[in-house]
């Protein structure tokens, strides 16, 4: 099996040093798994061994039949995030997992895993993730778990842990760096924050990043307070209670790992670092909650290096970027196209991205640079579907060879031919456009509205915007956009009597074309005009692939991408048209193959954030703030999906909440009616029954409350950290804030 043909890559980061000479027998707990899949590799990531401890290494991981990567970082402070980060962007398949080198499996363990990501839809949706909880052992029970017969280790162990044995168990934690990610989403989210120094809560800052983006359980109170431990917190507050119910849910399943007994050394250095990088989790929390701010994304292995011309949320979106590889961004401006290729060639870009690559003159001279050279290039724009996006490595809408019909015009199999035909009865019947359109009426309606009279056919012109790109590059034979008017302008004189045309402008238009013998429709929703007529017209708009799902003749004047025979007519003048109309009868079969192909092939798909801005020449235009993508179809990567969710997945009533049911039937009702973008959990109303009255039965005294002072002394012995923190006086509190609770 070749190396990108593994699922799963098990990273474990180390850095061999003095203190832990017991390193390389610990690199052989990976194998414990005597059942290892051959879906599985286990990869060393060396970060900064000493070169001849290194050298060593190398040969222990041939020996195991181990994947090794060194990060030459001896000369920096060892930081386990910059370790994870490399395994990212190093590996070749879809899974990764984070191990520490000191946990042992059981058998079958790394066959449960792959197992659990597929029953967790790792591939239905990449932000699913997968956390395992560890059992720690003291040191005697370190030397039995190993001695023991391998069959019986799991059970047993998870056994003395419920009986609560602490002559076996240190301690016990679901809420852990242990954690299984689609490689793909952990690029395009950035990893591990490098800001975080040393080892302590870059892992918990990253997967609190990717709680929030999952929505799988709604979230705590006081989701940013660092309140109790993994082991001890019954109460659904703070960070840690959701965190850890990701462990849990494998753990009640039987899947966890065993720590290795180590002696600890709390070095000075060690702490104040830990202590730095918990003010600045605290940070990190709130600026992905309240600007959504994040680490840039890591470039993917073998991606590359991509020469980007235009910064902005098509060419340089977060989940796109990681394919991209290396990202360097420069304005056309300062690309003389005499140097161009040369400079292409010197510093070692892989491919050139545009977004429009007919924006401008010097664009456009660069981009048919590339093309007559054949250097690799990729145009990223918005498709023709609502939500759509394109990358398109052979060119930009009419001069692309992604719209040949050796492309799509194939048999089509029944799942494709459901999909398609799912999506169209859809995009008929929504609301969803490309440019905002007034509210639907409905064709029978609409046709009342317009006063049409039974029987007559109606033809729609869809208008388009002079300064379009399509427009000014692509008008073909019809030469000019005034040739199209002038055209429209004869229609209703060349039309039989019993056909009807109608003129919508551009929304975003604001110079009022009037065509003498038309109807102006610019207040009516394009789809209610697709569905009321009997066929339509334009230059080369996208509203012609709207029209193929309509099932309607389409009549197309310039260069149209969708242009093909059988698919859609191209007209110059008004005979055409008329001839067109008289004979001209729709082929559904290679509309559905077509829309089939950009629906399920070729187009992305995701949500866009808009709005509107004046252009250039003062007329309006949509800009596009953000995308997020639920769907990514990148030239030559496995399709990406994201499930955009607007509500949890699993809420309070499931058994993970059992631990704090207590604590959740205490928490008092809100206290104002404001609605929260975001869901908190709060107790099910209480069930209450109508009976008949019950003499109450006798009820004991009540004890007689402690004093106050035994309490808080009781508290302090217990948990002084919480005795700290909960205390009346500022510089307790600011102690106890200071103090690290894991």
């Amino acid at each position: 099996m070749h190396a990108n043909e593994k699922k799963l890559t098990v990273a474990i980061p180390v850095r061999w040093a003095s203190e832990r000479s017991d390193l390389l027998e610990r690199l052989t707990f990976a194998r414990m798994d005597t059942d290892l899949p051959a879906e599985v590799e286990i990869l060393v990531i060396d970060e900064g061994s000493p070169r001849d401890l290194a050298d060593r290494l190398v040969a222990e991981c041939r020996k195991h039949g181990y994947a090794y990567h060194r990060l030459e970082t001896e000369h920096l402070p060892f930081s386990i995030g910059r370790a994870r980060n490399a395994a990212a962007q190093c590996g070749l398949s879809d899974y990764l997992m984070f191990q520490d080198v000191d946990l042992m499996p059981y058998i079958g363990f790394y066959r449960d895993v792959l197992r659990e990501a597929d029953v967790n839809g790792l591939d239905e949706s990449v932000d699913n993730f997968l956390m395992f909880g560890v059992i720690y052992l003291t040191e005697a029970a370190t030397q039995d778990f190993r001695q023991m017969a391998p069959g019986l280790r799991r059970q047993k162990y998870i056994q003395l842990l419920l009986q609560n044995d602490p002559s076996a168990i240190e301690k016990f934690s679901t809420g852990t760096s242990v954690t299984v990610w689609r490689r793909d989403y952990f690029l395009a989210t950035g990893g591990n924050d490098p800001d975080f120094n040393g080892w302590g809560y870059e892992d918990l800052e990253y997967a609190c990043r990717a709680i929030r983006r999952r929505k799988k359980f709604p979230l705590p109170s006081e989701f940013a307070l660092d309140y109790r431990n993994f082991q001890s917190i019954v109460e659904y507050k703070g960070w840690k209670s959701i965190y850890r119910l990701f462990g849990d849910m494998t753990f009640q399943k039987g899947m966890v790992l065993f720590h290795a007994w180590h002696p600890v050394e709390q070095r000075s250095d060690y702490m104040a670092a830990k202590a730095r990088n918990r003010q600045l989790f605290e940070r990190k929390l709130a600026d992905f909650r309240d600007k959504e701010l994040e680490p840039d994304p890591l470039p993917m292995h073998g991606s590359g290096k991509s020469l980007v011309l235009r910064n902005n949320v098509w060419v340089t979106n977060r989940w796109v970027a990681p394919f991209l590889g290396e990202i360097v961004h420069i304005d056309e401006d300062y690309l003389p196209a005499d140097t161009f290729m040369e400079f292409l060639q010197e510093s070692g870009f892989d491919r050139v991205v545009f977004h429009n690559p007919y924006a401008n003159s010097r664009m456009k001279a660069l981009y048919e640079l590339v093309r007559a050279n054949r250097f690799p290039f990729l145009v990223v724009e918005r498709g023709a579907l609502p939500d759509s996006v394109f990358f398109d490595p052979c060119g930009f809408n009419a001069d692309s060879a992604s719209y040949l019909p050796a492309k799509w015009d194939k048999a089509l199999s029944d799942e494709k031919r459901n999909i398609t035909l799912q999506y169209i009865q859809g995009a008929v019947s929504d609301e969803d456009s490309l440019e905002a359109q007034s509210a639907r009426l409905g064709a029978t309606a609409l046709r009342r509205k317009l006063k049409i009279g039974r029987g007559k056919k109606v033809l729609v012109a869809f208008l388009q915007r002079p300064t379009d790109t399509v427009i000014e590059n692509f008008m073909g034979t019809m030469g000019a956009y005034g040739n199209f008017l002038r055209l429209l302008a004869r229609l209703p004189f060349a039309l039989r009597a019993d056909w009807e045309l109608l003129v919508k402008q551009h929304p975003l238009e604001t110079e009022v074309v009037n065509i003498p013998g038309a109807t102006n429709v610019d207040q009516y929703n394009t789809k209610d005009l697709l569905d009321l007529c009997d066929a339509m017209i334009t230059v080369n708009s996208g509203v012609g692939v709207l029209g193929l799902a309509f099932g309607k003749p389409v009549l197309h004047c310039g260069q149209a991408f969708y242009g093909s025979a059988g698919l859609a007519h191209q007209v110059l003048d008004e005979s055409e048209v008329v001839a067109a109309l008289n004979n001209l009868k729709p082929d559904f079969e290679k509309s559905l193959r077509f829309l089939s192909y950009l629906v399920n092939d070729f187009y992305s798909f995701g949500k866009f954030k808009t709005r509107k801005v004046k252009w250039h020449d003062g007329s309006l235009m949509t800009a596009t703030t953000a995308i997020d993508f639920y769907k990514i179809r990148f030239p030559g990567r496995p399709e990406m999906t994201r499930t955009l969710r607007s509500a949890v997945e699993v809420s309070s009533g499931s058994v993970l909440f059992d631990r704090y049911r207590a604590a959740l039937a205490r928490v008092p009702a809100p206290a104002t009616a404001k609605v929260s973008k975001e869901v908190v959990a709060h107790p099910a109303p209480v069930r209450t029954e109508v009976s008949k009255p019950v003499r109450p039965a006798p009820q004991p005294a009540p004890a007689k409350p402690k004093p106050s002072w035994r309490r808080k002394a009781k508290k302090l012995l217990s948990n002084p950290v919480m005795f700290l923190r909960d205390s009346r006086h500022a510089v307790f509190r600011a102690i106890g804030d200071r103090v690290i609770v894991k």
